[in-house]
């Protein structure tokens, strides 16, 4: 027991050297108290080693939460470099920004950035938050100051690529990707948006490059199978981006721009009978139904099949009525022109007649909702009638009340 308590007294005045130094350093009034507690905690060993006398457990405990366990605590932190008020700051920054509360999460990241200066991470975060406020000049600032903390960010580089790219800096937007993918060359992210890049520049050979790369990373990626086929169809090897639809297809089955892409190749092949099937693969796909229903009527007029080419027309046009006018200025269906002048005509009779039925079914409705306003007004003035005769009730009452009262309890 004596050995003990002489290693607790020396463990407690060597934790109250490291307070006082902090408090020298940082003059807070926490280490003072936390000094007290110390000083009490030795004078209390010593006096119990002289005298004999043990406190209780519940003195005892007291003493060593506040006089070992925190200073010790403390000690940990500050030998680790671990900031727990900057790290609530982030928290707090991270807890706004998830619920896009961005001016707060900023001013949160901002306290942490003034606790550490030095911390990266905690200006990528920064610069999100600007980001999605929409302020791409002081995001910008912020993810080039991360990268001068840390030369390995390739987060920032990315980021700074797509800034660069939104406002049409190019060759700029290369250079920080580049950066990136030197970084990390197995991120995807980048190597999309600089394909990208690249095919605005007409730089097709080195797009083509970059995907054949991002692939060997990810060949399961279906997209980069996808675009890089796109890549290949500008420069009309077709063969090959052939084989680039087909593998995001074996990838992704329901992916029917692939077919769509395809079925445009064939059909500039002369391959009709293939470039039908993928045609009306694609066609299973709601937001590209209408033109692919329109490749199909091209399709159908080739083979010489005019009563399907009119019936996929038709679709196309139910689909996005801007059809209705493609087709008409389309010379391969001028064969059928008389058909479709008397199916223009229809279409916008029926317009006008839809358009005068919802003029009727409005006025009618218009009426009816005067009717009901005129009425609710007159239920609505009943109801402040009964509710104000009753406030003037309620208010004689209580002025009965009261002056029955004043005159109980006065004099």
């Amino acid at each position: 027991m004596l050995l003990e308590r002489i290693i607790y007294s020396l463990l407690c005045i060597a934790l109250m050297v490291y307070i006082a130094r902090m408090y020298m350093k940082k003059k807070s009034g926490v280490y003072i108290a936390l000094l007290g507690f110390q000083v009490v905690s030795v004078l209390v060993q010593v006096l119990s080693l002289l005298k004999g006398v043990y406190p209780n457990y519940a003195i005892q405990a007291f003493i060593v939460i506040f006089a070992v366990i925190i200073p010790t605590f403390l000690f940990a932190s500050d030998y680790l470099k671990i900031d727990f008020a900057e790290l609530l700051d982030i928290k707090n920054g991270d807890h706004y920004a998830k619920k896009g509360k961005y001016i707060k999460a900023i001013e949160s990241y901002k306290k942490a950035v003034k606790r550490n200066p030095k911390n990266s991470a905690v200006f990528v975060k920064l610069a999100n938050a600007y980001n999605a406020m929409g302020d791409r000049r002081t995001a910008f600032d912020r993810f080039a100051k991360a990268i001068e903390l840390n030369k390995n960010d390739y987060q920032s580089y990315y980021e700074i690529g797509v800034i660069f790219n939104d406002m049409n800096k190019k060759k700029d937007a290369e250079v920080v990707l580049d950066n990136a993918l030197r970084i990390k060359p197995d991120f995807t992210p980048a190597s999309e948006l600089l394909a990208l890049v690249l095919c605005a520049e007409n730089k097709y050979d080195s797009a083509i490059e970059v995907y054949k790369d991002a692939i060997r990373y990810d060949p399961d990626n279906y997209q980069l199978h996808y675009s890089l086929g796109i890549v290949r169809t500008e420069l009309r090897d077709f063969n090959d981006a052939l084989e680039c639809y087909q593998k995001a297809i074996e990838l992704k089955p329901d992916l029917y721009e692939a077919y769509f892409s395809m079925g445009q190749i064939h059909l500039l092949r002369g391959e009709l009978d293939e470039a039908v099937d993928n045609f009306k693969k694609s066609a299973e796909s709601n937001e590209i139904a209408a033109k692919s229903y329109y490749q199909l009527a091209k399709t159908k007029i080739l083979q010489e099949k005019e009563v399907e080419a009119i019936s996929f027309i038709e679709y196309a046009i139910e689909k996005d009525p801007v059809y209705r006018y493609k087709v008409e200025s389309e010379p391969l269906f001028k064969n059928i022109k008389d058909y479709l002048t008397g199916l223009h005509m229809v279409s916008e009779a029926q317009m006008k007649l839809e358009k005068a039925i919802d003029e009727k079914v409005k006025k009618e409705y218009e009426k009816e909702e005067i009717q009901s306003s005129k009425e609710e007004q007159e239920y609505e003035q009943q109801e402040i009638h009964e509710v104000r005769k009753m406030e003037i009730k309620d208010i004689k009452e209580e002025e009965a009340i009261e002056f029955n009262f004043m005159d109980k309890y006065s004099g």
